[in-house]
Formats: structure tokens, sequence, C-alpha cells
């Protein structure tokens, strides 16, 4: 007999961790039916990630059947790329829609083909990671030249930095929302790299002994499994501003909307006036970024008092970072 799995009718970043939770208690049986008849609303975090742990799911039990029922009223993340995502044949492939000023489907991305790609165009990997995050930013944003653009493009080329340079992963998948009537646009990735804690373990003056350790040190400035002090010979090039990144792109996401990271069995969410910690087994690296747009050009000028606060710690400027139009 096939065992029904009923997917919740709202699925957000709490109910998406318990259906994963939920999901990895199942015990062997010969078929296994996703049952969708309930889902009305998906975020972009969930799109990510359920259909990566869905997929996980359905390779750990290849002897198994996986399919899916009461599906096809499910068009939204249908056309994100989220069914075939999870290895079901329905829907667009990831990266098939267009994209517009209010969404940005699930795309995957090959790091191996993207140093290639920056080396036929004779760019650093970090220049083409901004380029790439140029083009979403104006892409959401329908601007090509305003201040906003270049805050939400500094963010989410980090976060592309981070995974291309510390998550040895062969590939990354990513997703984004604007949801208008909350003027705030949320973008997600992942990737199925080592983690942040084996990641941090290559700099030899930490000490980590969970998940959550690993995640607040990723989050202060200059902590790097790459660069760190009393190196004898410190990386050069794509790899001089490692370290700064995620607590740069925190501290904006934190001060105009919310920043989640989550590695190993942890999560952390980050607001102005909140901070949770979640149980979230995942293998890899999740970060989502929900940033609200009336505060960009505000953010901005954070940024820079963030700057002059850490001129201390020797960090990067962010007019070298690309941030600021010096």
């Amino acid at each position: 007999m096939a065992k029904i799995i009923k997917v919740p009718s709202r699925l957000t970043f709490q109910s998406s961790i318990q259906f994963v939770i939920d999901l990895k208690k199942q015990k062997f049986h010969e078929e296994f039916v996703f049952d969708f008849d309930q889902l009305s609303y998906i975020d972009p975090f969930s799109l990510l990630y359920l259909s990566s742990e869905i997929q996980r799911f359905c390779e750990k039990y290849n002897s198994s059947k996986c399919s899916i029922t009461n599906y096809e009223k499910c068009t939204y993340p249908a056309h994100m790329g989220f069914f075939k995502a999870c290895g079901f044949e329905f829907g667009k492939m990831p990266g098939e829609a267009l994209g517009s000023s209010k969404y940005i489907p699930i795309t995957i991305y090959n790091t191996k083909e993207l140093r290639f790609e920056a080396s036929q165009l004779l760019m650093h990997p970090s220049a083409f990671m901004e380029k790439k995050a140029r083009e979403i930013s104006k892409l959401l944003l329908q601007s090509s030249h305003n201040k906003e653009v270049d805050v939400l493009t500094y963010c989410i080329r980090e976060i592309f930095r981070n995974v291309i340079e510390h998550s040895n992963s062969e590939q990354f998948g990513f997703c984004a929302q604007f949801r208008e009537r909350h003027d705030v646009i949320s973008f997600s990735i992942i990737d199925r790299g080592i983690g942040l804690k084996k990641s941090l373990s290559e700099n030899p003056t930490l000490h980590l002994d969970n998940d959550l350790e690993a995640i607040y040190s990723a989050l202060n400035p200059g902590i790097s499994g790459k660069v760190y002090r009393g190196q004898k010979y410190r990386p050069k090039g794509e790899w001089v501003n490692s370290g700064y990144g995620l607590y740069m792109t925190s501290n904006i996401c934190r001060k105009g909307g919310g920043f989640f990271i989550a590695s190993g069995n942890t999560g952390l969410y980050l607001s102005e006036s909140k901070k949770r910690h979640l149980e979230i087994p995942i293998e890899g690296t999740a970060v989502n970024l929900a940033i609200r747009i009336s505060q960009l050009d505000e953010l901005k000028k954070m940024l820079a008092e963030i700057d002059e606060k850490n001129e201390s710690l020797s960090p990067p400027s962010i007019s070298s970072m690309g941030l600021l139009g010096v």
C-alpha cells in the first residue's frame, strides 16, 4: 500500500522545516505519494528547500516509487520549476521561466561552469558573479541605475561568492519573489556543499563545537575559513574580501527586513527586533534575504556607517567591494 504524504496548505519557514523533519522520519514503503491537494501558498525559501529535500528523499528510497497527486492546480510552484526540481514530470524546468519584476524562478548554477564562463570573459569569478547579481537586481527592481540596485546587487553577490568560494558545492539553486503588498524582496539560495562548520574548520584559530557556533562565527566580521590572523601566505585576488560578506549582508537585511541562515542542523533568523534559533536538517547551507524596498536607499547610508564603525577591524572598504559609487 502506498504511503500518502500530505503537503501543508501554507509552506513558509516553520511549516516547510517541520515538513522536512517529519519527512526524514518516514520508514521504507514500496510507494510514496506526495499529496498537494491542500497547498495554497509557498514562499521562495520553501520552493528551494522542499524541492531539494524531496529530491534527496526520493534518491534515498530509490527502490521505492515516488509520485505526486492533486498537483494540477499548483500553477505557481509549477511555473517556478518546483516540481521538476523535485524530480517529477510537471511544470517548467528550473530556469525555464523568464522571470519578471515579481519573481526569479528556481535557477540552478553549476560552479565549474560559472568559473569557466568567467575565465572566457577574462573576469574573476567574484566580478562575474557581481555581473549576474546586478542583472537579477535590475530585473526585480525594474531599474538600471538607481541606488537601490547597488544594495541588492551587493547582497546577492556576497551570497553567491560565499557559495562559490567556501561551500565546495558543484551546484547551487536560488529563486526570488517581490511581495508587492509587503514591499519586500525575498531572495533564497541553497547549496549541497560541506556546510559552514566544515568550511570554517580550515581556520586553525576557530574551535567550533556545533553548527550554531559556526553560524555565529560566519556572521562575525573578518571570520573566514580562507583568511585568518597569523596566516603565513594570505590569499589574494578573489579571496581578499573573505569574511565580510555575510556580516555586511546580515546587517543590511536585519535593518530592512530579515536574514535567515541554516547549516547542518541549525538555523538562525535575525531581524531588527528578533533573534530565533530553529532546528532545521540540511546538508549544505541555505540563506534567505528579506529586504524592504522602501528602505534600500537608507540601507546604503547605513552600510557606510557600518564600514566606518569597523575600521579598527581593518575590513575592506565598502567602496572597494563595489558598493558605494565613489
